[in-house]
């Protein structure tokens, strides 16, 4: 007789995730560039004013991510996500009606709000309650979701303005925000096992040895006073400047003389690269360790940089390798911090000090953005800009080996106390 194992809870989690990330992320935000000319000229504005909508979305969740770990241990986590989903569903399908830009502000505040939890806070909070086990690599699978996402949303957000226009294209998306998110976040997300009785996947039976330490950790209050929280947030902040920087490669290809086509072209092997990145980043951070995440995840991020920014030398071919590997480097922005947090500071209150520590790469992305912006209007290029790239990638590799070190030499068990003298 043959009997079927049940499927344990936590894949059905899993799978809600990478909903909430095709969702918003895939429609959200994936899609937001391909309206931007349209709703300019037909409401008689610059693009940047538009765009402006995006820079509000970024620095509102900037400023709400320190709070949202608290938010969680406080509101009921299905209904703030099911509450986030109706916001971010309304605020983007509604701007197929709007008739001036000022609406389009309190669009990306609202939209600021809602994805403070959807794309930055929920889903490694879940994930890492709910996977004692493959956490990395779950992790990883959920993130692809943003990339496949985008893929499958971004073609058709395109044929629907070509055909109905921008105002129902908008109307369109919020309704599919609206059907990929809310099933899930009403009927299956719980934010952890004790909630249906269950333990985690992987969790061994309450005795064992081996989960003495997992509920172990430092608190937020005592994070704060160690440097490694200092140097974790910079980390944080370094990776999202990376990320900025993936906005800018069409329009250096461009000065260079290279085709609208071939840039079009590149920008997808970069995304192809951050969709499998993102498995790759979190397989490797189960089997091998966080150390070797870090150098294999930011240092391809770095030759990418190298053979995009020598492409006039190297070639086409390379170019789409650097594209590819830019893409890798680009999926640790958001893999590694979960994962170098969980390493240093552990599961005690995992929740606050990721959200606290994440708010360092939103703001990097609102900020460096435009930064990197000014810099090739100052300089009529984009090596200036590339250059600070690869310098900020190779002191991010840096730091986490510093941090790592540090922390191996403060703490003795894993995940159970940091010593901050």
């Amino acid at each position: 007789m043959i009997v079927k194992k049940k499927v344990h809870y936590a894949w059905w989690i899993a799978v809600s995730c990478c909903a909430l990330y095709a969702g918003s992320v895939g429609i959200i935000v994936s899609c937001a560039g391909l309206f931007y000319k349209s709703v300019s000229s037909e409401l008689g504005v610059g693009t940047a004013d538009i765009v402006f909508y995006t820079t509000l979305m970024y620095l509102v969740i900037t400023f709400t991510l320190p709070f949202a770990g608290k938010v969680f241990s406080i509101i009921n986590i299905r209904f703030l996500l099911t509450i986030s989903a109706i916001t971010a569903a309304l605020a983007f399908g509604l701007m197929g009606t709007f008739t001036s830009v000022y609406q389009f502000y309190i669009a990306g505040v609202l939209l600021g709000l809602a994805n403070t939890f959807l794309i930055y806070a929920a889903v490694p909070i879940i994930i890492n309650n709910w996977f004692k086990e493959k956490m990395g690599t779950v992790l990883g699978l959920c993130m692809t979701f943003m990339g496949i996402g985008g893929a499958i949303f971004a073609p058709i957000a395109g044929y629907l303005i070509d055909t109905i226009g921008w105002r129902y294209s908008y109307i369109f998306l919020g309704i599919v925000v609206a059907i990929l998110t809310l099933p899930f976040t009403i009927f299956i997300i719980r934010k952890e096992p004790k909630d249906l009785n269950l333990r985690a996947y992987g969790e061994k039976p309450p005795g064992h040895n081996k989960d003495l330490l997992t509920d172990a950790g430092t608190t937020l209050k005592d994070a704060y006073k160690s440097i490694l929280f200092y140097s974790l947030f910079i980390f944080t902040g370094l990776l999202g400047l990376q990320v900025t920087v993936s906005f800018h490669i069409p329009n250096h290809l461009q000065t260079e003389g290279f085709s609208t086509t071939l840039a079009a072209s590149v920008v997808t092997m970069v995304m192809i690269g951050q969709t499998s990145g993102k498995f790759i980043i979190g397989w490797l951070n189960d089997k091998f360790g966080i150390k070797l995440t870090n150098v294999i995840g930011i240092g391809s991020g770095i030759i990418g940089i190298l053979l995009i920014l020598f492409s006039n030398v190297l070639g086409s071919v390379f170019l789409y390798i650097g594209g590819l590997t830019f893409g890798i480097g680009y999926s640790t922005g958001t893999l590694l911090p979960p994962f170098m947090i969980k390493t240093v500071f552990g599961n005690k209150d995992y929740a606050s000090i990721y959200t606290v520590i994440m708010s360092a790469s939103t703001l990097a992305i609102a900020l460096g953005t435009t930064i990197f912006g000014f810099v090739y209007d100052i300089t009529g290029s984009y090596y200036s800009v590339f250059l600070a790239v690869l310098f900020i990638q190779i002191g991010a590799i840096l730091l986490s080996l510093i941090t790592l070190r540090k922390r191996q030499a403060t703490v003795q068990f894993p995940n159970v106390r940091i010593n901050h003298h």
